[in-house]
């Protein structure tokens, strides 16, 4: 059941799967921070504000994924609402088929076209420059996505988009996705020097100190790193590095988590090679990766 939770003067939240901001803009005026998942979840939102008698007159997508934006096609339709995004995230919340094929490189397979990797487009615009309301602050926590901000209100409350997740899903998922390791480990940095009254993940409960939640996505960050590190001790191609990370996480391999969470684990081969801790070589037309330090 989804509830309509009051954190400060002007500030809520929504509990259940997703945590969408909203803050006060009027009486009778919302700001939402992200949109839910998808129309019929945004619908259920609606619900609860139209109890208020509170119009939507803006949303603010913390980056472009879907379980964030998709529901806000829903409301822009509706309330013919503002929705501001972050640079790239603004275009692709605009034109979003080119998402889903982010995951896979190329046109994507209809096993990735679920709500979770594909949104209704809308009319987003870059937040750059634009006069926000009075009380919002824009705070940028890119690394989970290109360009992710977290939105701070008035009441001191910090909205974090995906910056980290909670200890709790941390617990089921071992591996949740990251598009940059250098950039996310520098905006949890980041994020220890930021004080608020509360912290509030999309993906877990709000917490009133963050430097916890912090300390265990990043020492998740970590584990993975040696994780695959140790896996290419030896010269591995990919699907050998996927085959013994799933099993070192108690993982079943489907098409569709071979699509999602190899494409995290390419992140981390990334971020190794990119700092020199790994190399690859080219073996009668294999690709292997080796660990070097």
């Amino acid at each position: 059941m989804i509830e309509l939770i009051k954190v400060g003067e002007r500030t809520y939240y929504f509990t259940g799967l997703f945590h969408v901001g909203v803050y006060l803009i009027s009486y009778d005026e919302v700001c939402l921070i992200d949109a839910g998942i998808d129309k019929e979840y945004a619908s259920e939102l609606d619900e609860l504000l139209i109890m208020k008698n509170w119009k939507v007159r803006l949303i603010i997508n913390t980056h472009y994924h879907a379980d964030h934006c998709g529901g806000s096609r829903y409301f822009q339709d509706k309330y013919n609402c503002k929705i501001y995004a972050s640079g790239i995230n603004a275009a692709l919340i605009s034109d979003y088929d080119i998402c889903p094929a982010i995951v896979w490189g190329a046109s994507p397979l209809n096993v990735l076209m679920n709500n979770y990797y594909y949104a209704d487009s809308c009319d987003a615009e870059d937040i750059t420059g634009k006069k926000l309301p009075e009380g919002l602050e824009i705070l940028k926590l890119p690394g989970h996505a290109i360009s992710m901000i977290g939105v701070k209100t008035g009441d001191n409350v910090l909205f974090l988009g995906d910056a980290v997740v909670g200890a709790e899903v941390l617990e089921k998922e071992k591996l949740t996705y990251i598009y940059d390791i250098g950039e996310y480990l520098k905006s949890l940095d980041t994020l220890e020097q930021i004080e608020s009254k509360m912290y509030v993940p999309y993906h877990g409960e709000p917490v009133t100190d963050i430097k916890e939640l912090v300390r265990i996505n990043r020492e998740n960050v970590i584990i993975n790193l040696k994780r695959v590190k140790a896996i290419c001790r030896t010269p591995r191609k990919f699907d050998e590095i996927v085959h013994e990370f799933f099993n070192d996480v108690d993982m079943e391999l489907t098409l569709y988590k071979y699509n999602v969470k190899g494409g995290m684990i390419k992140t981390y081969l990334t971020y190794l090679h990119n700092i020199g801790k790994m190399e690859t070589e080219c073996i009668d037309n294999y690709l292997l990766w080796q660990t070097i330090s």
